[in-house]
């Protein structure tokens, strides 16, 4: 919070009683400094007073009227109407307050008193009416004769009660002092007490606009500050020679893409800094980041220094690790694996074998260790650790990159993700980081068709997949949930496959029985045991099995060359970056991939908007972008988990060049 200085509990400001601060507790509001950084949600203009003639139905109006007549109306006459006249006192009253079982209106709105009201106006026949309005009681400052704020409201505090509340808070900003004041004054921005209260309470559209930039600033220059904070200490220079990833490289069957070229350049060039480098290798879904990463780990394991790899899956790491030995072991790299079922066994043998894995790590006989989460455990120590590479690293969180470099902070990081992290996220979030990006695919790799298609006509998408499957080419099937609880697969249904998006093993029962009878179809998902969901994609990848039926579980990593279609059930229940991953998981080889997306209409303004998009574009890039623009950033920052800033007013798609300025300030010396 910019304004946690700001302590005081609400019962001392003026006019808060018990009711009103059980009431803001229940907002999450405790404190001045809470309370004032509750910021409004919109503003209504009530600086100008429109004839009452001249109110529109449906807008927000102030207008000033005399209280012609009262009407009781309702069961025993418990409702009052309000009857206003203009002041031509001979024209019919015009308009009225309907005062739902609010009696006591009827002493504070005599007949003949002059008022100000605030209301939205509805037409009935030739009068309009308003039930939901607001009238001037004195020297109203909070709620009249200006721009208003409205704001977020809970059940015991109305919207004029807030507004005084909140005019009463701002008084407490006279002797606020903040660490980014000077900061902001350098920017021609407003310090953050004055900028706090015009957000509140603008003089006008221009005032809202400065106040709004200002804070936004300073919650990103905070921000900023608090990631530089984060810089591991310096190390003693690294002496890099290159000759092993020189050897591994042209051992390669093919050559290099510039892209991959570049970033390995820029990587490297990290290892030799005086502080240990920390970047995030961006990849387009099938642009070769694993093997840039190998290639990256050779240099390091050159320098005698040791080598982590961790992923999210088992059946990535088992796929990484044989990568890995194809492409470093030939040279003489000691390639291991450790995952939570490597060493599965009975008992001690277990035991005994993954204690010797973990003494040849302290004893510097491993060079690069594959493995999952279970890399994080206490007893995993390595002997020299000098890199460690993340994949997929958006299914880690900030906290656990944190633990990795705690391992040694020596040690250099490299995240790589096939999710791009659209650009302000990766000024705010990642702010730590440097910035790689592979966006050109490996020769001959061919960009995804893809294709939408109601659930309706699933058969013939299943004609044109059996298709593929007659040319030699294997199929993934991904169902959105595993099925009902109970073990064993169901029976196959009878008559035509169900249109709704089925479960992986009602499907899978479906394919084999009736779809795909000639062909071997295989089953795949989280629930299984660790050995089955080797088995099973080690099958399809040796082409044993023509389609496999899974869940997400395949979602990363998965590389089966010969794969060339992707059909995705109830595809409306996916995000973006899970079905760009799903599409990124055919075409690998030099045949043309296909993604078929199976929707069930009606589909949501956001689910269509979702669904075209991937149809539009197979850039990722491009994709990330419009996944924040949908879905805003939420929870891609994470901030909270991270231990780092919120950002309340700042907005990541509007204030990015804000965003980049303060991330250049916070470099030259901002306070923390």
């Amino acid at each position: 919070m910019l304004l946690a200085a700001l302590t005081e509990p609400l019962l001392g400001l003026h006019g808060v009683g018990p009711a009103a601060v059980r009431a803001l507790a229940r907002l999450g509001l405790a404190t001045v400094g809470e309370l004032l950084e509750h910021y409004p949600r919109g503003y209504e203009d009530r600086s100008r007073i429109t004839p009452l003639a001249q109110a529109a139905p449906g807008r927000p109006v102030v207008v000033q009227a005399t209280v012609a007549a009262h009407r009781w109306f309702g069961p025993r006459r418990r409702h009052l109407r309000v009857e206003l006249a203009a002041e031509q006192p001979q024209a019919p009253p015009p308009a009225a307050l309907l005062c739902f079982g609010r009696r006591y209106l009827a002493r504070s709105l005599p007949v003949g008193a002059q008022v100000t009201v605030a209301a939205v106006f509805a037409r009935r026949g030739a009068r309009l009416e308003a039930a939901a309005f607001e009238v001037q009681s004195g020297a109203d400052a909070a709620s009249f004769g200006r721009i208003i704020p409205v704001y977020a409201l809970t059940e015991g505090v109305r919207p004029a009660l807030l507004r005084r509340i909140m005019l009463a808070a701002c008084d407490r900003l006279r002797e606020l002092r903040t660490p980014w004041d000077a900061w902001c004054r350098r920017r021609g921005l407003l310090p953050v007490a004055a900028a706090v209260r015009a957000l509140h309470f603008p003089d006008d559209a221009a005032a809202l606009r400065r106040a709004r930039n200002s804070l936004a600033y300073a919650e990103l220059l905070r921000l900023q500050a608090a990631l530089y904070r984060r810089q591991p200490p310096r190390r003693a220079p690294r002496r890099l020679r290159g000759d092993l990833p020189r050897r591994a490289a042209d051992g390669l069957r093919f050559a290099l893409t510039g892209g991959q070229k570049a970033a390995l350049q820029e990587i490297v060039a990290g290892f030799g800094a005086a502080r240990p480098s920390a970047r995030l290798l961006q990849g387009e879904v099938g642009s070769g980041k694993t093997l840039v990463a190998l290639l990256a780990a050779a240099w390091v394991i050159e320098a005698q220094e040791q080598v982590a790899l961790i992923v999210p899956t088992e059946l990535l790491a088992r796929q990484h690790a044989r990568t890995a030995a194809a492409v470093l072991a030939p040279w003489g790299v000691s390639v291991a694996l450790l995952t939570g079922s490597a060493f599965a066994g009975a008992g001690g043998r277990r035991d005994a074998r993954r204690g010797a894995l973990l003494a040849a790590l302290r004893e510097r006989r491993i060079d690069l260790l594959v493995g999952t989460h279970a890399l994080l455990q206490e007893d995993v120590a390595f002997a020299a650790l000098g890199l460690v590479i993340v994949d997929e690293q958006h299914r880690f969180g900030v906290d656990q990159r944190r633990r990795l470099r705690e391992r040694n902070p020596a040690a250099d990081l490299l995240l790589m993700t096939a999710t791009p992290i659209p650009r302000s996220l990766a000024l705010t979030v990642y702010g730590d980081l440097e910035l790689s990006a592979l966006r050109e695919r490996p020769p001959g790799r061919r960009a995804v068709r893809t294709h939408l298609a109601r659930s309706d006509r699933l058969e013939e998408v299943f004609g044109r997949v059996r298709r593929e499957l007659a040319a030699g080419g294997q199929a993934y099937f991904v169902a959105p949930q595993i099925g009902a609880a109970d073990a064993g697969p169901p029976p196959a249904p009878p008559g035509p496959a169900p249109a709704a998006a089925p479960d992986a093993r009602s499907l899978h029962a479906a394919l084999s029985a009736r779809v795909y009878p000639e062909f071997a179809v295989g089953l795949i998902h989280g629930a299984m045991p660790e050995p089955q969901k080797q088995a099973a994609m080690e099958a399809f990848r040796t082409g044993e099995l023509a389609v496999l039926v899974a869940t997400t579980v395949v979602e990363v990593g998965v590389d089966v060359a010969a794969a060339t279609g992707m059909v995705v059930l109830g595809a409306e229940r996916f995000g973006l970056a899970t079905l760009h991953q799903l599409r990124g998981r055919v075409g690998r080889g030099v045949r043309q991939g296909y993604a078929f997306l199976i929707y069930t209409p009606p589909l949501t303004a956001t689910g269509a908007e979702r669904l075209r998009a991937l149809k539009e574009t197979g850039d990722g890039f491009e994709l990330a972008e419009r996944d924040l623009a949908q879905r805003g950033p939420g929870e891609l920052l994470g901030l909270r988990q991270a231990g780092l800033p919120e950002l309340r007013v700042a907005d990541l798609e509007r204030d990015l060049a804000l965003a980049r300025q303060a991330r250049r300030d916070a470099r030259a010396g901002a306070p923390e």
